[in-house]
């Protein structure tokens, strides 16, 4: 059974929820902060071109093919994906008109030392556009199921290429996920929700640090209380992000840190 039908969103896409908070963080006028040299972070599209096709097995895999032959773009954007991934080689089921599926290549960050922020910024970007709660790392969440990730991999010249896919319209969730994924209904196409989250990237301060970011991130965060399995195969209830953006949790009383885990749904 599909899980039911969440409300739709319309006009408040231009308006996104975490908007005028964000601009308090952001302007330290407003905020009193004293802050007078904010950086913002720059966008895929600053000198690199939008690349928008039909179908594709995966965005990710085709962004590879296209630099891997010199060229630059900035983003590519899928209409369908047939053979989408997520985190540890998972699947990532898409639906033609129903899912939202792109790769921003992040060329201004090449050789970027903490890449795993870049990803992070655009989780923010896409939780601001779609009206949705983040868990670290890159979960996008409606109450306690998954509309959608964001996956960050380092391509040649080490640039930090971010993956997004979204589940907006599905007129079938495999039953296999039906306990922890849903839909995030929207009456705007993927095109519009996609160009929407890019252009949110440049109200956002340059991820340098986890510092730059946990304000914006903190606005969105629903990382604790949930359950990740860690590396070394322990399950840990998550405690909150730590100093380097690192998930801080408890693993039988006793705190532990890591930078990479597997979100428990259900």
């Amino acid at each position: 059974m599909i899980p039911p039908a969440l409300p739709t969103f319309g006009a408040a896409l231009l308006d996104p929820v975490g908007t005028s908070a964000m601009n308090s963080l952001l302007n330290p006028a407003e905020a009193g902060r004293g802050i007078t040299n904010l950086i913002i972070m720059r966008s895929p599209l600053e000198n690199s071109p939008w690349v928008e096709i039909q179908e594709v097995a995966s965005t990710q895999t085709h962004m590879a093919e296209l630099l891997s032959t010199g060229a630059k773009p900035g983003v590519v954007f899928a209409h369908h994906q047939t053979e989408g991934k997520g985190r540890f080689e998972r699947e990532w089921y898409s639906e033609q008109g129903g899912s939202l599926t792109m790769s921003l290549a992040f060329h201004e960050y090449a050789n970027h030392p903490k890449p795993w922020l870049i990803g992070m910024a655009v989780a923010v970007a896409a939780s601001g556009v779609l009206h949705c709660k983040l868990a670290w790392p890159n979960d996008l969440m409606n109450g306690p199921k998954k509309i959608g990730g964001v996956l960050t991999e380092i391509m040649p010249g080490g640039i930090p290429v971010v993956g997004v896919g979204v589940n907006l319209n599905l007129a079938h969730i495999p039953k296999e996920l039906q306990d922890r994924a849903t839909n995030q209904h929207s009456i705007h196409t993927p095109l519009e929700l996609a160009r929407a989250i890019v252009a949110r990237l440049e109200t956002l301060p340059e991820p340098a640090e986890w510092s730059d970011l946990r304000p914006v991130w903190m606005l969105f965060d629903a990382t604790p209380g949930k359950h990740y399995k860690l590396p070394s195969g322990e399950n840990a209830l998550a405690i909150g992000i730590g100093p380097e953006g690192e998930l801080i949790g408890a693993v039988d009383g006793e705190t532990t840190s890591v930078m990479a885990a597997e979100a428990i749904f259900g």
